[in-house]
């Protein structure tokens, strides 16, 4: 999580799961699941608030009409 710039405990709270399941993870007492890898690596590209714009563009983008 340090790479990211976020904390344990904003890790669990951007994605919804509790702090003490980020902290199992991180000292390998649970495996990490493939969505948290991905999002982990997500945030040492961009920012909280980035991955945030991101995200809604994209969720905006498909829930217009095609």
């Amino acid at each position: 999580m340090s790479q990211a710039d976020v904390s344990q405990a904003g890790f669990a709270r951007l994605s919804g799961v509790t702090a003490r399941q980020v902290n199992n993870w991180c000292r390998d007492r649970a495996t990490v699941p493939r969505w948290a890898t991905m999002l982990a690596l997500a945030l040492r590209e961009l920012s909280v608030e980035g991955l945030t714009i991101l995200y809604d563009e994209l969720a905006n983008a498909a829930a217009r009409p095609h």
